[in-house]
């Protein structure tokens, strides 16, 4: 009972990764977004104590803490995780692709106001979609993402023809 956090952060990632071959996530700064808004004595910083909430409740999530689980229990499951950069993701329409800073009516309400389109739905259920069309495209032709030699080439004895190294 003394590590609740630690332990639903470590059965929730034991269930996510079980369940699922990629888990994508955005790559948010935590620690820049929980960053102090207090200033300094000469340039005293503004809605501080509205701040400190939103750090306290973003800290309190344990964001980082589930990331880190994620990671380690995808090691024995085979799951990739994939994290994807987070810029644009609530403000751009799924269908069109229209994106402005207009779109999002609420917190909750997306609403596209391109033209043509029109497309309403829940704020984070439309940008989830992004996300997840976004770790599509980080994926490169030979299925790696580019931080190692990819498993789906062939070795370097049959292209070169010499012995590998």
């Amino acid at each position: 009972m003394s590590d609740r956090r630690g332990d639903f952060c470590a059965f929730t990632a034991n269930r996510i990764t079980a369940r699922n071959a990629l888990v994508v996530l955005e790559d948010l700064r935590i620690k820049n977004m929980s960053a102090s808004a207090s200033g300094t004595l000469e340039a005293p910083g503004v809605r501080v104590v509205q701040k400190r909430g939103l750090n306290r409740a973003i800290l309190d999530k344990g964001w980082h803490r589930l990331e880190l689980a994620l990671a380690s229990a995808a090691r024995y499951t085979g799951t990739r995780v994939v994290k994807v950069n987070p810029a644009y993701t609530s403000q751009r329409c799924s269908v069109c692709g229209f994106v402005t800073e207009d779109n999002r009516d609420s917190q909750a309400v997306f609403r596209c106001k391109a033209a043509n389109c029109g497309h309403t739905a829940h704020a984070d259920v439309n940008a989830a979609i992004n996300i997840k069309r976004t770790a599509g495209h980080a994926v490169s032709a030979c299925g790696d993402l580019g931080n190692s030699r990819s498993v789906k080439q062939e070795p370097a004895s049959w292209a070169t023809g010499r012995t590998p190294a």
